[in-house]
């Protein structure tokens, strides 16, 4: 059987010559598996893992600001103190599983032997109560995330940048992730239906709202049913296209094609009615935004039909 202290002694060895976070993660995961496969028993790895991670924090304490490259921030056990340790110690833990498998007696046990030996690497530190539990988050290692090798290595910096622990950063991007979900649900959600025609097709604070194309397209299909059966004349008429919706509007020709395939027998109704086809809208020398003007057509959504 190993003699743990020796393998977290000759880890500790290969790790002073380390730097990359990836590298530090392979040799730590490969101790892990070294003693998953030396006992069966998840309660028989607490030892042995406990000698190991000592021999880390003998070799490289923790410190209270980051003085190497190598460290991670964390305030996790050791009465959540924040301080900065080796990368290594963020890796060197058993799985949510194992410690299931241990029992809540077992695991507080551990805890405060871990944060016993901890202490002895900083005596003026003072202990409070350790922390039982640990979350899915905070036993796994970036591999798990399943991330391309590319995004590994940017969110490896990322961290590295940061000073805070992976599960930390997780923590973070979900809640990035969302609030910005969650803002574009909102928007979704939003009517725009008494917003100013003038206000939807020039404020910034609009432009980039899912449901404004929709808005706007409503709008100009009235403005032009409006505009054509007001004229006493065809040559003033315009032939609802998607081109002539487009150009009222502003908005992109995909997002406008996709939008008048719901209006589709409603447009062409009316088109019939007036004898309209594309050919109506070729007026030299006339434009149709200069002939209809939607915001004064339809100055807000409120009476469309």
């Amino acid at each position: 059987m190993a003699k743990w202290d020796e393998v977290g002694e000759e880890l500790a060895k290969k790790l002073h010559s380390v730097k990359k976070e990836s590298t530090i993660q392979k040799l730590a995961v490969a101790v892990i598996d070294h003693i998953r496969e030396s006992y069966t028993e998840p309660n028989s790895r607490r030892t042995p893992l406990a000698k190991v991670r000592k021999a880390i924090l003998a070799a490289f304490p923790d410190t209270e600001t980051q003085e190497h490259p190598w460290q991670y921030f964390t305030n996790k056990g050791k009465g959540n103190i924040e301080r900065y340790q080796h990368l290594a110690l963020k890796y060197l833990t058993l799985s949510t599983e194992e410690w299931d498998a241990i029992g809540d007696e077992a695991r507080q046990q551990w805890k405060a032997q871990q944060q016993a030996q901890q202490i002895e690497q900083k005596p003026e530190q003072q202990p409070e109560t350790p922390q039982v539990a640990q979350t899915i988050l905070d036993d796994m290692n970036i591999s798990q995330l399943q991330l391309d090798g590319e995004t590994q290595e940017m969110v490896e910096k990322a961290i590295a940048h940061s000073g805070i622990s992976l599960a930390d950063f997780v923590r973070k991007a979900c809640q990035v992730y969302a609030k910005t979900v969650t803002g574009k649900q909102g928007q979704y959600e939003s009517d725009l239906t008494a917003v100013p025609t003038e206000e939807l097709l020039s404020s910034a604070a609009y432009k980039t709202h899912p449901g404004r194309a929709e808005e706007l397209a409503r709008r100009a299909i009235y403005a032009l049913e409006t505009h054509n059966n007001n004229c006493t004349e065809k040559s003033q008429k315009w032939m609802i296209t998607q081109t002539a919706i487009q150009s009222l509007t502003g908005s992109k020709p995909a997002t406008i094609k996709a939008i008048l395939e719901r209006y589709q027998t409603r447009l062409d109704d009316h088109n019939t009615k007036h004898e309209l086809n594309p050919y109506d809208n070729r007026k030299p020398g006339r434009k149709i935004d200069d002939e209809i003007d939607l915001a004064t057509l339809v100055p807000d959504g409120t009476s469309l039909a």
